[in-house]
């Protein structure tokens, strides 16, 4: 298992960083690796974005260790995870130099990062919040290397699952349910809603925050009877559910296997959701199971195309952060790479022992922004915030669509799983669109004379034992 600390650095950024990359620590650099800088000139790149920050605070930088058991790990597999382990806290917004240090009995990543957003500019918030999440994400990562994890601590459990922590979400269904119950209509379920203390805001969805809240929740997010249009309809009584659950599985079912009320309840329950699954199959024009079956594949492909379209923008993001860094740090630096290359050869190499940072971090830079110059000029910062959030808005469209369309492909293919189980049909047979299924409807007749006769003999069975009691 993995412990992790983190501790803010107020004053010594340069001496930590050179301390974590120290050669013999990571043997001679092989276990070093940076996220949006360079290990050379991290500090200075630190500062830069800095000068930029929102707001102000007195911490330059934060250090995140990460600890191994001795032989837990190789040295390699130590520095896969810590780099896992940054990318995923950090979430590609801040600048950091990670370092696996193999000196001692137990391989440790030690991860710096900046203070400061390069991405927003906004200032890292650690308190206990930030902290579960880490370890959280640590565990998490420690589980899929097949590695043991930190025990449910205590104090870890009363701070992450008290019992009587309600979440603000569930408060708002709670209070939504009870106002549709007594509300005349759409209006009055609002003003009803705002005497339990809660604000409404209206654009294309519905929205609600406890006037105690700052944060207004999407009522979508709670679930698909919770939308305006679905809010509405329960209102006036014609709100009709479109899901269905899954059948029960009553021969390998547990349960059935311990208890014969049970096994009848699920008989029942069975008939209900195949008749109810029927009915929406008939309402969609699914009732074909090739049809139904090609509508699941369909969906299946348009939500993983959705899904390559959304990370496709997210790296444009990205490329046009990494950009727009490229040049503030170049509108920085070229007054002293100006006066570098006007210093005469006596003074030169002076002026650039005192400048090194500052003047290589330039040149790479400026080698970096050539492939996006036009004639000579560097694309302005305006072009560059415009052209992301173009691909912002792009995401948001995509996400929505994305939303939607996992949507209804958790539906029908719940549908088709409940088909599948009412067919009785083997594993390996539905992988594979049959050339011709049997009717449904007639399936199901038979289904119900099956189970009314089986009912019948068992009711009979019991008469005749109690005769003979």
């Amino acid at each position: 298992m993995a412990i992790t600390k983190i501790h803010p650095i107020k004053h010594t950024v340069g001496k930590s960083i050179t301390y974590i990359g120290n050669d013999i620590k990571t043997e001679s650099g092989k276990y070093i690796s940076t996220f949006g800088c360079a290990y050379e000139t991290a500090e200075l790149e630190f500062a830069l974005t800095a000068q930029s920050a929102k707001s102000g605070g007195q911490n330059l930088a934060y250090h995140l260790i990460q600890s191994f058991k001795q032989g837990e790990v190789t040295a390699e597999e130590c520095h896969e995870i810590g780099k896992k382990f940054a990318d995923e806290v950090l979430g590609g917004k801040y600048e950091y130099v990670l370092c696996t240090h193999t000196d001692k009995g137990h391989y440790h990543n030690h991860i710096i990062f900046n203070a400061v957003s390069f991405k927003d500019y906004k200032r890292y918030r650690s308190d206990k919040k930030s902290y579960f999440r880490i370890r959280e994400i640590n565990d998490k990562i420690c589980a899929e290397y097949g590695l043991n994890i930190i025990e449910e601590t205590e104090h870890r459990s009363k701070y992450e699952h008290r019992k009587t922590y309600i979440s603000n979400k569930y408060l708002i269904k709670k209070a939504i349910d009870e106002c549709i119950l007594y509300a005349v209509d759409y209006d009055d379920f609002l003003r009803r809603m705002n005497d339990k203390n809660f604000s409404a805001r209206q654009d294309e969805f519905l929205w609600f925050r406890n006037n105690d809240n700052k944060r207004f929740t999407k009522t979508d997010t709670i679930g698909k009877a919770y939308s305006r249009e679905n809010i509405e309809q329960r209102i006036r009584g014609i709100y009709r559910p479109t899901t269905t659950d899954l059948l029960i599985d009553i021969e390998h079912n547990v349960k059935c296997q311990q208890s014969k009320g049970y096994e009848q309840w699920a008989k029942i329950h069975n008939l209900k959701l195949i008749a109810q699954t029927l009915n929406i199959l008939k309402e969609r024009g699914l009732i074909n199971y090739d049809v139904l079956s090609k509508r699941v594949s369909d969906q299946s492909a348009k939500l993983k195309s959705v899904q390559d379209e959304i990370k496709s923008r997210k790296k444009q993001i990205s490329e046009i952060d990494k950009t727009i860094k490229n040049v503030n740090t170049y509108h920085k630096l070229k007054p002293i790479y100006e006066e570098y290359l006007q210093k005469n050869p006596l003074t030169k190499n002076s002026f650039y022992g005192k400048h090194k940072k500052e003047i290589d971090l330039f040149t790479r830079t400026a080698d970096e922004l050539k492939s996006t110059t036009v004639n000579n000029k560097l694309p302005s910062i305006k072009q560059l915030e415009a052209k992301k959030r173009k691909s912002q808005s792009e995401i948001s469209k995509l996400s929505s669509q994305y939303a939607d369309i996992k949507s209804e492909y958790s539906e029908i293919s719940t549908l088709k799983k409940n088909v599948d189980m009412f067919l009785h049909l083997p594993q390996e047979q539905q992988q594979e669109t049959p050339a011709k299924k049997p009717s449904l409807l007639k399936k199901l007749a038979e289904y119900k004379e099956q189970t009314k006769h089986r009912d019948e003999e068992r009711q009979h069975r019991q008469h005749n034992h109690d005769q003979e009691l």
